[in-house]
């Protein structure tokens, strides 16, 4: 395995990495799938129900499939991951009806399970494999600009193919998007074997799963600085939900469904944005981080309280603003975590996420007004400027290493 990695330069290994997070976002549908349901009289409570089961089943799965993910090869488990998710999609297509959506989410949330925290440990350890890990918060800066990319191109193309001189339909784009997982897949299993790195080559066991499991959650709970990046983590990532509701939101608003491809590609510009400032200030602090927080709440108020279509595009402010915040607050957490259990620590982060996401899509649909989730959304406002002012006065800086990066 050694010598397989060391045929890997850092340079050639980010450029593989980059390629991953690039294809595995590519999905013309992301969009405006759940106007595919909409079509076929899903309603927005519906939706949300199905939001809410998917986060339900995530949370079951998130901590489990963490300790899982520091006992096997991380690149099958995501290999899996994917295929899981392009079966997901697949039976959406096949099936659009909420039974359909239901179960589609459930097999979504498996992948959502299977993937956080396999994600992050594996790039941390490709990266140590190369001594590179010090650059893991830049790293994951680009890596999150090439997801986003991705999202953008697909955006893009499926805006383009939705417009009334081609005339593609919703199913296409579903289609193409099925597709695109073959690259995901490819790549991921191509990936450099790196598990000596972190000690998880030895065989599976369900004893070493348990053991590691245990001693994951009890690291997220003993250590304070730790668990305060859970909490932080966990709300940065549970919160951010409001590009799925953007189709809906434009549709309220008169606006068009190739105008709603638009606005969500103005939303996903704001993340790359935000991801350039992220990789150019790796050792930012929580005051200045925080502040952002709350002035972008304010303008996503304002994103969400005004009436024109256009102004939905203000939301990608607030996705800027995130992203600045979400990557020093990942990096510090997985140069804290223990190696052999990071994997399981992120997992934590990632049910206490899902979690929130639940609470987030139980307050959408209790107070949807028909077709309109704009009230849920306004009242999740009051946790993200919690959250801006919980980064003021936790987030640690950066170590040393990340602040000479």
């Amino acid at each position: 395995m050694l010598s397989q990695t060391d045929a890997v330069s850092s340079t050639g290994l980010r450029r593989r990495l980059y390629l991953l997070a690039f294809v595995d976002e590519f999905g013309p549908v992301y969009a405006v799938w759940t106007l595919w349901f909409n079509d076929h009289d899903v309603s927005t409570s519906q939706i949300s129900t199905a939001f809410l089961i998917w986060a339900f089943v995530a949370l079951a799965l998130e901590i489990p499939s963490g300790a899982l993910a520091d006992r096997v090869d991380r690149r099958r488990l995501l290999a899996a991951a994917f295929g899981i998710r392009a079966a997901a999609i697949s039976l959406w297509l096949v099936w659009p009806t909420f039974t359909g959506l239901v179960i589609g989410a459930t097999m979504w949330a498996t992948h959502d399970a299977l993937a956080s925290g396999s994600w992050e440990a594996l790039i941390h350890d490709e990266l140590t494999a190369v001594g590179d890990e010090r650059h893991y918060a830049r790293v994951m800066a680009r890596i999150s600009q090439f997801s986003n990319l991705g999202i953008a191109a697909g955006t893009l193309l499926g805006a383009g193919l939705l417009s009334d001189r081609v005339g593609v339909g919703l199913a296409a784009l579903g289609w193409m998007t099925v597709a695109a997982h073959v690259g995901s897949v490819s790549l991921v299993t191509t990936l450099p074997d790196v598990r000596w790195v972190a000690g998880d080559d030895e065989p599976f066991t369900y004893r070493a799963w348990w053991t590691t499991l245990r001693n994951g959650v009890a690291e997220a709970r003993r250590v304070r600085i730790i668990g305060k990046l859970i909490v932080l983590g966990a709300l940065l990532e549970g919160l951010f939900l409001f590009d799925e509701y953007v189709p809906l939101l434009s549709r309220e608003r008169g606006g068009s469904d190739a105008a709603a491809s638009a606005i969500y590609l103005v939303v996903w510009v704001g993340l790359l944005v935000g991801g350039e400032v992220a990789a150019r200030r790796p050792s930012a602090r929580g005051a200045g981080i925080g502040a952002a927080m709350l002035a972008g709440t304010a303008v996503t108020a304002t994103a969400l309280l005004t009436d024109p279509v256009w102004t939905l595009a203000l939301l990608a402010v607030g996705y800027a603003i995130h992203e600045v915040a979400w990557v020093p607050t990942d990096a510090r957490l997985q140069e804290r975590a223990s190696p052999e259990m990071r994997a399981t620590v992120t997992s934590v982060r990632g049910f206490g996420s899902n979690s929130i996401s639940m609470l987030f899509f139980v307050v959408v649909a209790v107070l949807a007004n028909g077709d309109d989730p704009t009230p849920g959304l306004v009242a999740a406002l009051g946790l993200l400027g919690i959250t801006g002012v919980l980064l003021i006065a936790w987030l640690p800086p950066a170590s040393s290493a990340d602040a000479d990066a």
